[in-house]
């Protein structure tokens, strides 16, 4: 639970700020059957909607050990508030600066006090454009 002091709520108004995008979270949902009395699992279920959130790119360097080739890596980090429960297998179609992809969620959240950071991967056959 966030403290909610005038300090604390410009700290979270500040960094809110930033997010400039918006998530739709899909994922798997345990669903009870009244009738077969089973509960069953429902797959690709929206889990959370327009969601607001930032992604950041960073670009790496490396060399191959295979070829002693550079690659480049692109790291995708995803900016939210730490009360939006996104699991592991997860799939987040995400709009920032008019432009929508898909990623999955790759990695274990960093938690912080006013916002989480989660690694993604992007999806490559599911690019999308607004």
């Amino acid at each position: 639970m966030r403290i909610k002091t005038p300090t604390a709520i410009q700290i979270q108004n500040a960094i809110t700020s930033m997010w400039n995008g918006r998530m739709t979270v899909y994922g798997n949902k345990s669903v009870f059957n009244e009738v077969t009395k089973i509960t069953e699992i429902e797959n690709d279920v929206v889990l959370a909607k327009d969601i607001p959130c930032r992604i950041s790119f960073k670009t790496i360097s490396k060399v191959s050990e295979q070829d002693g080739a550079f690659k480049t890596v692109q790291e995708i980090k995803l900016f939210c508030a730490p009360e939006i429960e996104i699991v592991e297998g997860s799939r987040l179609v995400i709009t920032q600066n008019d432009m929508t992809n898909t990623y999955e969620k790759s990695g274990t959240p960093a938690m912080y006090t006013y916002h989480q950071e989660i690694i993604l991967s992007l999806v490559e056959d599911c690019l999308l454009y607004t």
